[in-house]
């Protein structure tokens, strides 16, 4: 590899200082002493290793400055293959050349040399090197959407390089990082010097503000959807969440939509549609009703499924049931999955089913899969086995039945003894299931599971690790993730796959489902609950538990297992509930209830819950979602 490099005489030994150059004039090639290498010549990598390994004067480096300039060659531009900074530090031979000028040298090139210096190949005409001056620290983060940018530069003219070629990729790569000025691509767009293209496009989008917006619009950009789409699919959809993003281009956007012809409007319409907008599923909404716009309007259909809006799923299950164009119905079932969590659970699993008896092979797998995704999509799914389905869609709809052996990790008592209550919730899974479930205890050696257990998983791909832990507590962060690489090795010799759960009480909705559940038991008077957990150690349990106590309502007590009284001395126990909080009978729970019996308090007995499998509605959730998970 070689590299165009001048080295300055500025710290050399000896070397005379350069005699200032007149005003206006552009500065050739920087020409040193005999001892130094004369400017703008190319040396290859391996010939300035050698010489500065063997302290000759053939090179002298100039380490004063803490970096190293690439100079234009002659009166051009950096050519397209010369690196600066930030590519002399990713590059093997470049960095073997920075090692060699030492840790100081390597330093100041990371993080003081811009990507490229004072001349650059964004613009059209060459401007002269400042020699004499240290180039500015850059920032390399992308400016954020809605900062404005500097003001306009009369004196900069831009110019692309053409598709495809280096110039171009380094062109466009600098306006993404923030190191080019945006304002003067903006006023090249809006003066019509420079077509809208999509790629100058992409790479302007998230770095503009509404004004900015405005003035696109207004311009070339604003006449035709079509660049400005292929350039936004990509990102827009991750760019529209941002509230920067939605404050620089939402309004501009809808303002200029409505200002459109009915058939520009739709591509518009488009580009919109990424944003999740009240107003905006309006518009799509009467887009897709519209008779004069129907076909133009299918591109909507999935963007109007992303809105979630829950009015629309029943538009959009008339669009797949209803015969028409096969195209529209495969899109309005593309809009169903994608707000699939957004519509009436009813109504839309009894669509589906309907569905999976449809002509169309394609309309109806589609429809099987949204089964599956449903919160009780395998019953649905058993429902199905007893219509006429095509060969090909049975054959889909028994795959999609055949659900993973699971592993459920509880915490067991001494010996690896496993409490009655989840040796029983284990068997009702697997009844439900259809596949094996395997229990195992903390305290218990490693299961080895039998054949049939890998011959279920290898049927459906895949085995299913689920901890039935609580708490954050060690058993999570160290024991847990010890047994999934375990279970991880295990079912990759059997060539099947680990799925991994997150421990049960991080679930959210088991989390929803234990405050309903503890409302309900609080009674009319509110009765006052404490919910008491073993001793935990670290930041992260303390967080967790200070989460779980806002969720629950009610504030936790650490309570040792061998006197837990002695937790709760500095309480009020009077008209209160206290709730352990483990699935099954534990030490904790026996321990307090054999105290609570045999001490008579001054105040009112407090009341203990039992373990949370002996509640009905939690056991039913529970129960619920094991069978549910694929």
């Amino acid at each position: 590899m070689c590299s165009k490099t001048c080295w300055s005489s500025a710290s050399v030994p000896g070397a005379e200082p350069r005699p200032p150059e007149p005003a206006g004039a552009h500065p050739g090639p920087v020409l040193s002493p005999p001892a130094v290498v004369e400017g703008s010549q190319r040396f290859a990598v391996g010939h300035v290793l050698t010489a500065v390994e063997q302290g000759g004067d053939a090179l002298r480096v100039d380490l004063q400055r803490g970096h190293l300039i690439p100079q234009p060659l002659g009166h051009g531009g950096i050519g397209p293959f010369e690196l600066g900074g930030s590519q002399l530090a990713h590059q093997h031979e470049h960095q073997l050349l920075l090692l060699a000028f030492g840790k100081g040298a390597l330093k100041g090139v990371i993080h003081r040399f811009p990507l490229f210096p004072t001349a650059s190949p964004l613009l059209g005409q060459p401007q002269p090197f400042a020699k004499h001056r240290r180039p500015a620290r850059v920032d390399r983060q992308p400016a954020a959407a809605g900062v404005a940018t500097q003001p306009p530069r009369s004196n900069v003219t831009v110019g692309l390089g053409e598709p495809g070629s280096e110039l171009r990729w380094q062109q466009l790569q600098q306006l993404r990082r923030g190191l080019a000025d945006a304002e003067a691509w903006i006023q090249a767009l809006v003066d019509r010097t420079l077509a809208p293209e999509p790629d100058l496009l992409a790479a302007l989008i998230p770095l503009l503000d509404r004004s900015q917006v405005e003035r696109l619009l207004a311009a070339d950009v604003g006449c035709d959807p079509a660049p400005l789409l292929e350039a936004a699919l990509p990102e827009w959809p991750s760019l529209a969440a941002r509230t920067a993003f939605r404050e620089a281009w939402l309004e501009p956007l809808l303002h200029h939509s409505a200002a459109a012809t009915p058939i520009q409007q739709l591509g518009w319409l488009q580009l919109l549609g990424l944003f999740r907008e009240p107003r905006v599923a309006q518009l799509l909404r009467r887009a897709v009703q519209d008779p004069a716009t129907a076909e133009a309007a299918l591109p909507l259909l999935p963007l109007l499924g992303w809105q979630r809006q829950p009015q629309d799923g029943a538009l959009l299950m008339r669009r797949a049931v209803e015969p028409g164009p096969l195209q529209w119905r495969h899109q309005a079932l593309e809009g169903l999955a994608l707000g699939l969590s957004a519509w009436p659970q009813p109504a839309l699993a009894s669509g589906l089913r309907t569905l999976t008896t449809d002509l169309d092979a394609a309309v109806a797998a589609k429809a099987v899969d949204l089964l599956a995704r449903l919160p009780a999509g395998a019953d649905a799914l058993r429902q199905c086995l007893t219509e006429a389905l095509d060969s090909a869609v049975l054959a889909r709809v028994q795959r999609r039945l055949r659900c993973s052996p699971l592993v459920l990790l509880v915490h067991g008592r001494q010996g690896g003894h496993i409490p009655r209550e989840l040796q029983q919730l284990a068997a009702d899974v697997a009844a439900r299931r259809g596949a094996p479930v395997l229990l195992q205890a903390l305290t218990a050696p490693e299961v080895r599971p039998d054949p049939e257990v890998w011959s279920a998983a290898q049927q459906a791909r895949a085995l299913t690790l689920v901890p039935l832990l609580l708490l954050p507590g060690g058993h999570v962060r160290s024991d847990l993730p010890r047994l999934a690489r375990h279970w991880q090795s295990t079912a990759c010799a059997q060539g099947v796959a680990l799925q991994r759960r997150p421990f049960l009480g991080a679930w959210p909705a088991w989390q929803a489902a234990l405050a309903q559940a503890l409302s309900r038991r609080r009674g009319i008077g509110q009765r006052r609950v404490l919910w008491l957990h073993h001793p935990l150690q670290g930041q992260l349990p303390q967080r967790f538990v200070g989460h779980l106590s806002a969720v629950l309502g009610c504030p936790a007590v650490r309570t040792p297992y061998e006197t837990p009284l002695l937790g709760l001395a500095d309480q009020s126990l009077e008209q209160t509930l206290l709730l352990p909080l483990t699935l099954a009978a534990n030490r904790l729970s026996e321990t307090l209830d054999r105290e609570l019996r045999s001490t008579t308090l001054a105040q009112h007995q407090p009341a203990l819950l039992p373990p949370l499998l002996a509640w009905s509605d939690l056991r039913r959730f529970l129960l619920t979602s094991l069978v549910q998970l694929p």
